[in-house]
């Protein structure tokens, strides 16, 4: 009876680890999920969807500061001498607007999201 107690104690306490691992593992992955913020090019198109094709939220006025939360791989476009299908969902503040408008859970086109590459290192895929 005494050896069941102590296995019983033994994998109650290994139970209680693996759990308080996968609470830092969580805690981690979250940490590394969070978003960046940054700012939207002028004249930037924000959409339903990361395709052209899906409907368009709005256009900035300006460049407009930006929460990115998210990444993903859409509709590959190119302007200029720049392409990619990179596309970032997150929110945009457009304050030169007249009235200001706030546009929450958009796309917009990596090009014209101001993180240096796309996808940015520090944003986690959606």
């Amino acid at each position: 009876m005494a050896k069941r107690s102590k296995l019983a104690a033994v994998g109650l306490a290994l139970g209680a680890a693996v759990s308080l691992l996968g609470t830092v593992g969580n805690a981690e992955a979250e940490a590394a999920a969070q978003g960046v913020g940054t700012t939207i090019q002028a004249g930037s198109n924000l959409r339903a969807a990361a395709t052209t094709n899906s409907q368009l939220a709005g256009t900035t006025v300006a460049q407009s500061k930006a929460y990115i939360k998210c990444y993903m791989r859409g509709q590959y476009v190119t302007v200029g001498n720049y392409g990619t299908n990179v596309w970032y969902m997150g929110y945009v503040d457009d304050y030169t607007a007249k009235p200001p408008v706030s546009y929450y859970d958009v796309w917009v086109w990596g090009g014209n999201v101001n993180v240096g590459a796309d996808p940015s290192p520090e944003v986690a895929p959606c």
